[in-house]
């Protein structure tokens, strides 16, 4: 395997839909739905036999997160809408990502090799060609859906979900809580000090673009996402939503940061692609 060949073509941020679907190991049938839906967008648009649509980095790692939930047992539409509306996601993006930890952030590209220097020891193993994909209790980020209802996203380990919305309708609608204004699930946390070391400046910046969400909002008009305000500590919703996460009769949890480790590590070649993956249309 020629890694720095690849590398090179990851950081080119251009994936087709056979990148994304053997990747994530999402279903090509799933993937047309989510474009469908909205619940993700391509850079192109073709349609039609032999045609091949594209997207960007965030693009793959957006669906990874919707494919592990949609393994889970959520239904395709809520699992697009949870991992659209999942707080902070631009910072869990760009944290898991082979550029933000092989690479020297401020190196210009060395046009020898058409890549910035490699750091001499990377501060995770998460794309060590030479060890096996794994959880990393410290940093990963957990999505708990509790009794069946109401999702919450787990920044740090022991630490209080941030509750960001509900399932509906039997499970097949969520509605986003929006915006939310709890960025102390990120403080004193084992992500808040890898970012603050890899990307100098950048968290607050993360932080701040989910707390003024006015950008988003904007983008909510073009599609038919549902949001509602649940912001207020008294609110009646959000107090259901706290006593269920202290106490759940049952929940569900999924590591996305490790849905989204294994897809890249799959486009680096370094991951081994589902067995299942293969039977899916």
């Amino acid at each position: 395997m020629d890694f720095e060949n690849v590398l090179r073509r990851y950081r080119a941020d251009v994936f087709s839909d056979d990148d994304v679907t053997r990747c994530t190991g999402l279903s090509v049938r799933a993937w047309r739905e989510l474009i469908k839906i909205g619940a993700v967008r391509t850079i192109t648009a073709a349609r039609g036999r032999g045609r091949v649509r594209l997207c960007d980095a965030n693009t793959l790692k957006r669906v990874a997160v919707i494919a592990a939930l949609n393994e889970s047992g959520l239904s395709l539409a809520p699992s697009g809408r949870i991992a659209y509306f999942l707080p902070f996601h631009t910072l869990l993006y760009t944290l898991c990502d082979p550029s933000t930890i092989l690479f020297q952030r401020s190196a210009d590209v060395d046009p020898e090799i058409g890549l910035p220097p490699r750091v001499r020891e990377p501060k995770t193993d998460w794309f060590d060609p030479d060890k096996p994909a794994s959880a990393d209790p410290e940093t990963d980020w957990l999505i708990e859906v509790y009794d069946g209802r109401f999702v919450g996203v787990i920044c740090k380990p022991k630490g209080k979900p941030v509750i960001f919305g509900d399932l509906r309708d039997e499970g097949t609608t969520f509605v986003a809580w929006f915006p939310l204004h709890r960025p102390d699930q990120l403080r004193a946390s084992a992500t808040e000090g890898l970012v603050r070391e890899l990307l100098p400046y950048r968290f607050i910046e993360f932080v701040e673009d989910w707390e003024n969400p006015a950008k988003t909002t904007q983008q909510l008009k073009l599609i038919d996402y549902k949001y509602e305000k649940h912001a207020t500590d008294s609110d009646p919703l959000r107090l259901a939503a706290e006593a269920a996460a202290r106490s759940p009769v049952f929940k569900t949890t999924i590591n996305i940061s490790l849905a989204l480790r294994k897809a890249l590590r799959r486009h680096l070649g370094i991951e081994p692609t589902p067995i299942s993956e293969s039977k899916k249309t």
